[in-house]
Formats: C-alpha cells, structure tokens, sequence
C-alpha cells in the first residue's frame, strides 16, 4: 500500500505541498494545474485626464498569485483510498499560516526547483463514477499574498570545449601506395566547442559559479551574446609568466556574485582546500536580469592528452 508521503526531491514534472508529493512515484498524479505559468494579475494605478484624451501612466503593482491544482488519487482498493485521502485532506487543510508549496515544471523558473507561499483556500472532490473506483479527481486552490516564484536551487549546464581532435596526415590507396595530392587536413586541432546558453529568466541579476576542470593549458570562459565577445574571464599564466596549466583532476572555480569584483580559485588534484589566483582576463560578465549569453571554454593550447570540461551555473531570483 503505497503512500503520498514522499520527500521532494526536485526530479521534473513533480510537486509538493503539505508534506505529500505529486507526481513521480507518487500514487497522486497531477492532471492541471493554473497560475504558475501566469502573471498574476496587475492592481493598475493610471488616472483619468481631464479634457485630454488617453490616461496619465501610473505604477503597477501586482496582486497576489492564485494556483489551481486537479490531481487524481490513484488508490488499489477502499483501504487505500482511506490512506491517501487522509493524506490529501491532512495536507491540503486550512491554515492561519503560508505553507511552501515547491515544484520542478519545465518552462516554470526555467525548469529549477521553485517554490511559492500560500494557503490553501478550496479542496473539492466529487463522489462520481471515478471516486467508486478508487480514482477520484481532487481540485485544490492555494492563495499566495506574494507573487514572486522563487528558484529554490541554481541552474547548471555543462561545458566542454571540443568533442574530438582531428589529426593530420597522408591518404594511402588500398596498397598502402602514396598518393598525391597528400591530405593534410587545414582544420587539424580541436574540434567546435560545446556551448552553453546561460540565460537569466528572472526579475533579479543572478549569482554565477563556473568550474573547468583539466587538462587544460590557459583556460578562459568566453562568453557572446548576439555573437558577440562580452566577457572573458580566466587565467593564461601564473604571476611568473609561465603558462597556467590544469592537470586531469585540477580545476578553476570561477565566482562572480550579484555585486563586487569576482573570484578565481585554483584546486589541486584530490585538495579540498582551494588557492586564491589573480586573473589575466577580467572582462567580467554578470547573469543580469533578461540577459542570454553564449558560454565556452577557451584554450590556449591543443594537445593530444584531452580536453577541458566543466560547468557554468547561476541561481536566479524572482519570477513572475
């Protein structure tokens, strides 16, 4: 007899109020739900002309945000049913006090774990055709005084620089006889990198947190927007002015809070303690509100030992 009470977890198309979670392994499965893809509405401030046409454009201020949920319980027998309605009823109560009510819906807070506030206004089920069947629908409003959804964790996309690494050399026929012309390919190196797309959905700039980890030679995180260089940030050499190499196991944190100058910091294979390092690149770039940016990883060097890797991640703020 499986029970609702599961621990969120953040995995998509799951939700989570009062303890019970929908979705997922849950024998609740969610069938609609409104106001999380939508403004809430907007308390308009304009006044009225007198003798002119049209109106004086006042400050808008949103309402609060109202989030319907239909979910159906999907009980074996009678017993079960028993469980899991007492679950739902004992999550989905009146309160004096907002409760978080988390999520991980695609396209929602850009896919994150979010979370709103609110309590729980309306609980509606019908016993029909479906309730005898121990499948009945079940509607629940939530009313939150506050309309901002909040990403509860960051936003991670993984970085590599190249997929392959394309050698030169010699056509032989199907005698091993040398031919000519002898193909020597112009695109020897490193293949294209791998990108990213950072984008900042929220209403807030975001704090951004990037690692690349080796081997590497003068790793830099480029970043483009509009096809267009924005930002380069990263080490080429040490204060020596020999190169600055990441050996498979290093790697090069990058922090770049909402406000003040970024951080390098530079780990050794298997440290837990990282070493501060100055960059040689420091056109910074920040996750601002509304703002899409291309991300990759530069090197100024190719071998054939391999390639970087890393990630680039932002926590954004409020949504509406």
């Amino acid at each position: 007899m499986k029970s609702a009470r599961i621990p969120f977890t953040g995995t998509p198309w799951t939700l989570a109020y009062g303890g019970v979670l929908l979705g997922g392994d849950s024998p609740l499965l969610p069938v609609k739900v409104d106001g999380l893809a939508a403004m809430p509405d907007v308390k308009s401030h304009d006044l009225e002309l007198v003798n002119y046409d049209g109106l004086l454009p006042g400050r808008d201020y949103m309402r609060g945000r109202v989030v319907s949920i239909t979910f159906r319980v999907m009980a074996d027998d009678s017993e079960h049913l028993d469980l899991l309605m007492g679950e739902v009823a004992a999550a989905f109560t009146h309160s004096r006090n907002e409760q978080p009510f988390s999520f991980c819906l695609p396209g929602v807070a850009q896919g994150a774990w979010a979370q709103v506030a609110g309590r729980v206004r309306k609980r509606e089920t019908s016993i029909d055709e479906t309730y005898g069947q121990f499948h009945p629908l079940v509607d629940v409003q939530l009313e939150c005084t506050e309309p901002w959804i909040r990403a509860v964790r960051p936003i991670r996309k993984e970085l590599a620089p190249s997929t392959d690494f394309k050698r030169g050399g010699y056509r032989f026929g199907r005698h091993r006889a040398l031919r000519m012309p002898l193909r020597i390919p112009r695109d020897g190196g490193w293949g294209p990198p791998r990108t990213a797309l950072l984008t900042n959905g929220s209403m807030d700039t975001a704090a951004l947190r990037a690692e690349i980890r080796g081997p590497v030679e003068g790793p830099v995180l480029v970043f483009k927007e509009a096809s267009q260089v924005v930002g380069r940030m990263g080490v080429e050499r040490w204060p020596d002015g020999t190169p600055f190499r990441l050996t498979a196991g290093e790697r090069l944190v990058l922090d770049v809070p909402v406000t003040g100058p970024p951080a390098l910091t530079h780990y050794a294979d298997g440290a837990s303690a990282g070493t501060t390092v100055a960059p040689t690149l420091t056109q910074w770039a920040r996750a601002e509100a509304g703002r899409t940016v291309e991300v990759s990883i530069e090197q100024s060097k190719t071998s054939y030992d391999g390639s970087a890797s890393g990630f680039v991640e932002w926590q954004p703020g409020r949504f509406v």
